[in-house]
């Protein structure tokens, strides 16, 4: 008697398959999220480290003139400091409230689980992108209130706009090296996670004509 071949049942192969790529994508998601609060960290460094720049350049610095100083210019000073302290201090949650948005992120989704263009991947890259930029002139539009109060006069209009009643950075702006290379990372994540999704898309495909 001859030995039977087991050829595995082509339902069984798409299942494990299908599995697989499920497990693929959760893993890839949770990456993409990890690499969200990467991004959103370096944000908040760079958004401190750019404000202090700023102020730096733009605000008079507060010289310490000991006794001979009235008490009124005393408190106008002390003022000016805590003013300093406190933006500092809201930044980062400034950066969290402003960033930290499912709207922004794709892997947050399940949008990427259809089948997906590639024209329309680069579409969405390039929203996410503007998306953010505009957030993080946003953010640092919170700069130009502490300007005023340490300079007591208005910001430049060239330089700031209005936008929903807050104040927006509108000149040119760089993401630090650290922004962009986190921002890199999680597109190449958004190609693998679309690889992954229209793969799943194709099985579950193939099942929906096996059962008609």
């Amino acid at each position: 008697m001859g030995i039977e071949s087991h050829t595995p049942d082509c339902s069984e192969e798409r299942a494990s398959r299908f599995s697989d790529l499920c497990k693929k994508m959760k893993s890839t998601r949770e990456k993409m999220e990890e690499e969200t609060l990467i991004f959103i960290e370096a944000t908040k460094i760079f958004s401190l480290e750019w404000i202090q720049r700023e102020i730096e350049v733009n605000v008079p610095p507060l010289k310490n003139e000991g006794y001979s100083e009235n008490v009124e210019s005393g408190k106008d000073k002390l003022n000016k400091l805590s003013r300093l302290k406190e933006i500092h201090s809201q930044i980062p949650l400034i950066v969290e409230e402003n960033l930290n948005r499912d709207e922004y992120w794709v892997h947050r989704n399940q949008l990427l689980q259809a089948d997906t263009s590639r024209d329309y991947l680069e579409f969405k890259k390039d929203r996410m992108k503007r998306g953010l930029t505009s957030s993080i002139r946003m953010i640092l539009g919170c700069a130009a209130e502490v300007f005023a109060n340490l300079k007591d006069e208005d910001p430049e209009d060239s330089v700031w706009v209005k936008e929903r009643g807050r104040r927006k950075y509108i000149c040119i702006l760089r993401f630090s090296d650290e922004m962009t290379a986190s921002l890199d990372r999680y597109f190449t994540m958004v190609e693998e996670l679309l690889v992954l999704g229209n793969e799943v898309n194709e099985i579950e495909k193939k099942n929906e004509e096996r059962e008609r």
